[in-house]
């Protein structure tokens, strides 16, 4: 006996896989700017000169980056912002979520900036920053605390209960 799928469930399916993949899409690509744009804040860690060609450094940066992008994609699963239940303006966005999406965005800048210019500027602890550049390990695993941070925030603001 065969058993029948009802088209809504599909159309359903469809429809919640839509939202989650835009949604984690449009998240995976803030990160990528937000790292980009970390290179030249933490001007003195020349973050993918030292990266590349280290295998260990360059594992480093993907598992930070594969853990921040399944932060990501289970926030946009649960909670996306593209063709989301509570439509404020348009029909597409949840402009609201959005909003604090690329507010987590600018945090993650900020403190990013904050805890560099506390480590390497006032130095609290004794500590050089620059050693990092050192080791391509220590530059790796600099660049996977960051996008492991970067995937918290991210996840947080996807949360936050709206409204």
């Amino acid at each position: 006996m065969r058993m029948a799928v009802p088209t809504e469930f599909i159309t359903s399916l469809l429809l919640w896989f839509v939202r989650a993949f835009v949604s984690s899409i449009i998240c995976v690509a803030i990160g990528l700017l937000a790292i980009k744009i970390m290179t030249h804040v933490t001007s003195t860690i020349s973050e993918f000169k030292a990266v590349k060609g280290n295998s260990v450094a360059t594992g480093l940066f993907v598992s930070g980056f594969l853990i921040y992008a399944g932060l990501v994609v289970y926030g946009s699963m649960v909670n996306p912002f593209f063709l989301s239940q509570s439509v404020m303006i348009s029909s597409f966005f949840n402009l609201q979520r959005l909003l604090v999406v690329v507010l987590s965005f600018f945090v993650s800048l900020f403190f990013g900036w904050l805890f560099y210019f506390i480590f390497a500027k006032l130095s609290p602890f004794g500590i050089d920053l620059d050693d990092v550049n050192k080791s391509p390990i220590a530059v790796g695993i600099y660049l996977f605390g960051y996008e492991v941070f970067l995937g918290l925030i991210v996840f947080g603001s996807l949360m936050i209960p709206l409204g």
